[in-house]
């Protein structure tokens, strides 16, 4: 599936996310669910820009246009 940049108010969202280390509850397209810390923004090519969050489980990377819903706990 090829990347689809999102929206630049979107990525400011992700940007004030990771400056506070926010925990956040996401949901991707895929019905899966994550939880955890907001770390960083990656370019990761050919794949596209990614959230870079810290869970229980380890440091996860995801492509932030496959993210369905944000909610910051």
């Amino acid at each position: 599936m090829t990347y689809q940049p999102i929206a630049c108010g979107e990525y400011d969202k992700y940007e004030l996310w990771c400056m506070h280390k926010s925990l956040l509850r996401i949901s991707l397209v895929s019905g899966e669910p994550l939880e955890g810390k907001a770390e960083n923004l990656k370019i990761i090519n050919p794949e596209g820009e990614h959230l870079i969050l810290s869970t229980k489980k380890g440091e996860h990377a995801v492509r932030l246009d496959l993210i369905k819903k944000v909610v910051e706990l």
